[in-house]
């Protein structure tokens, strides 16, 4: 069915396929029978080995068993579900909170309920696909600002007529640039305007804020973000997505959330693991990792800065090296793996010409020595940027 178009991305280079990893997550996975030295994960406080939280899902399993038999409106709303909404909404100063089976279905299933076709959005131009999604099925007007660039939002406000809700959606941390949502001005332009302001913190809960409760607490703005999305599936090391917000808010979402409402709920292991990684989070040893993955962090940017790599405005453990010879990404990602590093490549349309990259994810786990060996690696393929100069 698919086979003139696969064809058709096979000849651009842009074909994708499924890579089969024979080990657990981790700094080190086996790729192909090989250990290869993982710089891809979004795990990355390396929690999804914790013994504590695998000891918490077998807990669960005995008690409650796998499966959840049905959807949350049906039967399958159980203990553990209500119990992580609770900690959760708690944790990030809301009133509310709703757990989802994935952080694309919370963002379609909030854009989705939220918006329609009288109302109107304005959204950041690289917010996550899932967003983009929801934008499009909503049937809302579509505004899209420069990246970052609050002044542009300002403007497209103030040039848009008619009634009908507005919302600013941004992510907190962008996922292909590493860099930060301007929160601040961002909630200013909320409150003035009366839209309301909803962000996506995939990147960002867990990482920045106090006990890592994400780009908003980080900011200073929680209580001027109506709408705080997240998901169990990066630095909480498991999988779901969840949002969080007001009492009604949340009730309409149970009411009106499309992809909650006809979704099995998922496993009540996966909604005490989300507990679990939440309760190490927001202790001591949260705090440990966290301080261990900046530091990584800092000296991978200073080193790579000082072999005069672009990495972009990156501020976050995601970390792009920009090749802007788009022929050339190709070859640093083979490379880089031929030396048992596995950093994948962004090539256009993925991202704008001239700006593929390599994406290095840095995890709370990688030693000293496993940056080392990233920055000796780069430091080799240097040549080779310039010599095809």
């Amino acid at each position: 069915m698919f086979e003139s178009d696969l064809e058709r991305v096979e000849k651009e280079g842009l074909y994708r396929s499924l890579r089969r990893i024979g080990s657990s997550q981790g700094r080190v996975i086996t790729v192909g029978g090989r250990e290869i030295l993982q710089f891809c994960s979004n795990d990355y406080l390396s929690l999804a080995n914790h013994p504590k939280i695998i000891q918490t899902v077998i807990e669960c399993i005995n008690k409650y068993g796998w499966g959840s038999g049905a959807a949350r409106l049906i039967s399958g709303s159980m203990g553990p579900h209500l119990e992580f909404e609770e900690h959760i909404a708690q944790f990030l100063d809301k009133p509310a909170g709703l757990l989802y089976s994935s952080g694309y279905l919370t963002n379609v299933g909030i854009i989705t309920s939220l918006m329609g076709r009288k109302d109107k959005i304005f959204a950041d131009r690289l917010c996550h696909a899932s967003i983009i999604d929801g934008m499009r099925w909503s049937g809302a007007k579509i505004n899209r600002f420069r990246h970052n660039d609050p002044d542009d939002l300002k403007r497209l406000i103030e040039r848009s007529t008619g009634g009908g809700k507005l919302l600013i959606v941004s992510d907190g941390v962008f996922s292909m640039d590493g860099d930060i949502a301007p929160l601040k001005e961002l909630a200013e332009l909320a409150e003035r305007y009366g839209a309301i302001l909803m962000i996506d913190d995939a990147h960002g809960f867990g990482i920045f804020g106090p006990e890592g409760r994400g780009v908003p607490h980080h900011f200073g703005v929680c209580e001027r973000v109506n709408i705080h999305v997240a998901t169990l599936g990066k630095a909480l090391g498991g999988a779901g997505g969840f949002v969080t917000g007001s009492r009604s808010f949340i009730d309409g979402l149970i009411n009106f959330s499309r992809s909650f409402i006809f979704s099995t709920a998922p496993p009540p292991a996966q909604a005490a693991a989300g507990l679990a990684s939440l309760e190490l989070i927001a202790g001591t040893e949260g705090a440990i990792r966290r301080k261990r993955l900046m530091k990584s962090v800092e000296r991978a940017l200073r080193e790579l800065a000082g072999m005069g790599y672009n990495t972009a405005q990156t501020k976050s453990q995601i970390i792009p090296i920009i090749i802007e010879r788009d022929d050339l990404a190709a070859g640093f990602a083979k490379s880089l793996f031929d030396n048992h590093i596995l950093a994948p490549l962004i090539r256009p349309p993925s991202v704008p010409k001239g700006t593929s990259r390599i994406r290095v994810s840095l995890c709370a786990d990688h030693e000293e020595g496993d940056i080392g060996n990233l920055i000796k690696a780069f430091a080799d393929l240097k040549s080779l940027l310039i010599d095809k100069k």
